[in-house]
């Protein structure tokens, strides 16, 4: 994947901003002055453009484990090559002035003398409709996820995510599954001869995405009362649990809700029945009646 940056604590009114003023004015140039004495290496070496942007995200100040905004970079500048550039710096002033007067004009220190050096140009700064937690992003480095940040600061080079990611109010892994259910069946649909074809060019090894779901804290007692009551026999075809659990030795079932807790099934003994596995499969995949 291309690199992206991840920035750590960002302030809200200054990013809601300047999201509010390209959207008044698509693709106008805004900028992020990170409180940071050391140069932005990855925005140093890929010298960012319009035609060649770098993915941003960021967390908030006030929500450091979570990314709440994405903006494209499209150019980078060291602030201490603009102290001698009166007419640049000028410009700019006069540009932040009117479009970010939260940021009254270009500066060099942050609170406390530090020097602040990265001067980032942005555009389509957009709020992220669900923000997701800073361990999605993958660093290039090593290849390993963020860790929970503690306190505002710093950046690290992220993998570029999927588009969808943090848009979608609901969980997409039943989307994921759906859209390869459907593809499957197209593909049943096709000849031997297309899918060969297909297949001479497919890649091996498959890309990886992140995948969001929504999940339910169930409650334990029930499932152990449901697991309890059935006594290590499927309560739908009546044969005993295939396998014995590796953890406990106890036969291997699991409980299913007879009306499922996404569509407002309650977390109850009563709505709950425990299925061997080939079961609990024709019940979510087959034609069956309802135990």
């Amino acid at each position: 994947m291309s690199k992206s940056l991840f920035i750590n604590g960002a302030f809200e009114a200054t990013l809601a901003e300047i999201e509010k003023v390209q959207k008044d004015h698509p693709g106008l140039r805004c900028y992020l002055q990170p409180y940071s004495s050391g140069r932005i290496k990855l925005l140093a070496e890929s010298d960012p453009t319009p035609d060649n942007p770098v993915t941003l995200y960021l967390s908030l100040t006030g929500s450091l484990n979570e990314v709440s905004f994405r903006a494209r970079i499209i150019g980078w500048q060291d602030k201490r090559e603009l102290a001698n550039d009166s007419v640049s710096l000028a410009a700019l002033n006069e540009h932040i002035k009117q479009f970010q007067p939260s940021e009254n004009d270009i500066y060099f220190e942050a609170r406390g003398g530090k020097p602040c050096v990265n001067l980032i140009s942005v555009t389509d700064v957009k709020r992220y409709e669900t923000p997701f937690s800073v361990s999605c992003l993958i660093k290039t480095a090593d290849d390993k996820p963020l860790k929970k940040r503690t306190r505002a600061g710093g950046w690290s080079p992220v993998q570029e995510q999927n588009e969808w990611l943090g848009t979608l109010t609901e969980a997409v892994n039943d989307d994921v599954e759906a859209s390869l259910q459907a593809e499957v069946a197209k593909s049943l649909v096709d000849d031997s001869a297309a899918r060969q074809l297909r297949l001479q060019t497919a890649p091996k090894l498959p890309p990886s995405i992140q995948v969001i779901s929504r999940a339910f804290r169930r409650n334990p007692d029930v499932i152990a009362e449901v697991l309890i009551r059935a006594k290590g026999i499927c309560e739908l075809c009546s044969m005993a649990a295939p396998f014995l659990r590796a953890s406990n030795n106890t036969p291997y079932l699991e409980v299913h809700h007879r009306i499922m807790l996404a569509d407002g099934g309650e977390d109850t003994i009563a709505n709950a029945v425990a299925l061997c596995p080939n079961c609990h499969r024709k019940l979510h995949f087959g034609k069956t009646e309802t135990p």
